[in-house]
């Protein structure tokens, strides 16, 4: 009798996953920052519907964290135009990669979050017509486009207290060919950065420069005039995504040191030190060469090596030299239950860097953690310590910044309970220069961030920003300033 009860519950279970699975075939899924993927309500859908069908959808990927199964689980099959023999060109579905890579290499299609204030929206309906049809011939990307005001109280020394930016930014990965069996393929990566932010024309009117800092408390992008390309590189990936490859201009931010809650100044933490370690030397617009591996879904390594003395919006192969040179490596271990608390992701970087003849070495850990199984609360830390010659590359000798994240704040209703993106945050920072940074004044930095995000348009945020920076490096005294900042922020 017992066994005949464990058939009829096999049986009921069976039936239960098939029909969730044909369901998840014709709906749109969406993911909670990357952690669970459902399906969508259709009352969020209707840029989606008008734009793709729901087997056509890529979804949204959060690079930190490994892909979900359910989103792996899509089909990659269709038909495609453009064949020879075993191999499909431009093709509409990415090739396989392994979970947390898959959340590296593919941007995804969707560009639209649920939103509590307003679900539909022309220009959130066109973003993700001409997105899902690039798509289509193998084209994925991430556009922000966004607008900021800073305000320091009090001013320092007479200085601005007042700024305002533009920040636009384009990543792509281009799909070019793929084996029918999606075991490897081809792609070419690329950044592009324009707008009228802190160091494209106004090299020294920023909040870093004004009061001293060490760290960028300003959401900025960084660059040259007109559109500055910090990032156009060739991948290979085989042995079924387990393994990638990359060469070209290598910007090492978008793949080592991500952490899933804070990785990016629209959307977390604004102040650079909390979107990446500000000792270790990541690298952008240089020549390099990445590689990835990942042979199980709890661990990767990866290693990159790169120039560090390309001028902005220069040639990177025109200035290579074994004296101005970087390796940094970084090693991961992807853990469903960490500690008891829920999913984490524990990462050591191991650097050894070459300048002006001279030989360093450093160290860091990345530290994002969910703190309970069902919680909306998480925690991320990074740590680093250069010694004097690889601080000299970064201008950061030690560092310490730590936080906490709060997504979906108000899940059960009201603001937060039916938008990804929406969050509160708060951080923490010390850092210390390296030796040759000038002029010195404070040895310590600290600082300390809130902030918020508010999802108005399936496509478009508002994020208020709060800092407090005290003991800047170069300032005269031991004060502190406050930093108020608001930017509204389109990405799709």
């Amino acid at each position: 009798m017992k066994l005949q009860h464990i058939s009829y519950i096999t049986a009921a279970i069976a039936l239960g996953v098939s029909a969730y699975a044909g369901q998840e075939e014709k709906s749109y899924l969406d993911t909670e920052f990357g952690w669970d993927a459902y399906l969508m309500d259709d009352k969020h859908t209707t840029p989606l519907r008008r734009a793709m069908r729901p087997e056509e959808q890529h979804v949204k990927r959060y690079p930190g964290v490994s892909t979900h199964e359910a989103v792996l689980a899509r089909s990659r099959g269709g038909e495609q135009e453009l064949t020879l023999g075993g191999w499909e060109f431009m093709p509409a579905q990415p090739q396989h990669f392994m979970p947390y890579l898959d959340s590296l290499f593919v941007p995804g299609n969707s560009c639209t979050e649920p939103s509590y204030w307003v679900r539909d929206d022309l220009l959130s309906m066109g973003a993700q017509h001409v997105k899902s049809a690039l798509s289509r011939y193998g084209l994925q990307y991430d556009m922000t486009l966004s607008m900021g005001y800073a305000g320091v109280v009090p001013p320092t020394n007479g200085g601005r207290s007042d700024f305002t930016a533009t920040n636009n930014s384009l990543s792509a990965t281009w799909f070019l060919l793929k084996k029918r069996d999606n075991s490897q393929g081809l792609f070419l990566t690329m950044e592009a950065d324009w707008g009228q932010g802190i160091r494209f024309n106004e090299r020294r009117a920023g909040v870093q420069n004004s009061i001293g800092s060490l760290s960028n408390p300003q959401s900025s992008l960084r660059g040259g005039n007109g559109v500055y390309i910090p990032h156009l590189a060739l991948g290979y990936s085989l042995a079924d995504g387990r393994w990638v490859h990359m060469l070209g201009s290598i910007d090492t931010s978008s793949y080592l040191d991500q952490n899933a809650y804070s990785a990016s100044w629209n959307g977390n933490l604004m102040n650079s030190a909390f979107t990446s370690n500000p000792c270790l030397p990541l690298e952008w617009a240089n020549w390099g060469y990445l590689t990835a591996w990942q042979p199980s879904d709890s661990f990767y390594a990866m290693y990159a090596t790169t120039g560090c003395n390309t001028e902005v919006n220069q040639n990177p192969l025109r200035d290579i030299s074994s004296n101005a040179w970087v390796h940094l490596a970084e090693v991961g271990w992807v853990q469903d239950d960490a500690l008891g608390l829920g999913k984490g992701t524990y990462r050591f970087q191991y650097t050894i860097t070459r300048k002006d003849g001279e030989t360093g070495c450093g160290a860091g850990i990345n530290i994002q953690q969910q703190l309970g199984h069902n919680s909306q609360l998480g925690f991320f830390s990074r740590c680093g310590y250069m010694d004097t010659d690889a601080a000299a590359v970064s201008n950061v000798k030690a560092a310490a910044t730590a936080g906490l994240v709060l997504q979906a704040p108000f899940r059960d209703s009201g603001w937060g309970s039916e938008a990804n993106s929406e969050q509160i945050a708060f951080g923490a920072m010390w850092l210390r220069p390296a030796d040759s940074v000038q002029p010195q004044r404070n040895h310590d930095e600290y600082g300390l961030e809130l902030s918020a995000v508010i999802q108005v348009t399936p496509t478009f945020f508002l994020q208020p920003d709060v800092q407090y920076i005290f003991n800047p490096v170069s300032q005269t005294d031991r004060g502190g300033e406050f930093v108020f900042q608001l930017q509204g922020v389109f990405k799709f």
